[in-house]
């Protein structure tokens, strides 16, 4: 996709995955041959796939995501952090509480290990410093997850 003059947030709105972004960027005339192919791609696995439960990702009969696989690791209070596949920048991990909803997650930035976003409403300041600390403590880790899912090299700056 012809995405070079966008910022992150913007890039992220492009999420060709989804119908609402395919036809966002299609409105736009950002599509090349290559997203085209890859929806393709996509609609050939879901119908032709075999393996499926080893992948990241499961599509629907329109080429797009249903459903993501996560890389995630719980931690003792209920807790457990994840890396998305098909995230956007920059680079980040959400800390899901196992007793609230997936949507309700708190978002910390694996370049600053500082808070992305605005916090839940089952979350404080106080929990948030600890997971700022697990996030530097394991920082390697989910560094690891995001090149993995990304193809993006993260250090942590701060």
């Amino acid at each position: 996709m012809k995405d070079d003059d966008l910022t992150p947030p913007e890039r992220a709105a492009y999420n060709l995955g989804e119908p609402a972004g395919w036809a966002l960027a299609e409105s736009e005339d950002r599509l090349e041959a290559e997203d085209v192919l890859g929806r393709l791609v996509a609609i050939a696995l879901f119908e032709f796939g075999e393996n499926k439960d080893g992948w990241s990702a499961a599509y629907n009969n329109d080429g797009f995501i249903t459903a993501l696989v996560a890389e995630g690791k719980p931690f003792d209070g209920g807790i457990s952090v994840h890396v998305w596949p098909n995230d956007h920048p920059p680079p980040h991990v959400h800390i899901l509480k196992k007793s609230e909803p997936d949507n309700e997650s708190i978002k910390i930035n694996l370049e600053t290990a500082e808070l992305d976003g605005d916090l839940p409403p089952w979350a404080n300041s106080k929990q948030v410093k600890k997971m700022k600390a697990l996030v530097r403590r394991h920082h390697k880790l989910f560094a690891e997850w995001w090149e993995k899912n990304h193809g993006e090299v993260v250090t942590l700056l701060a």
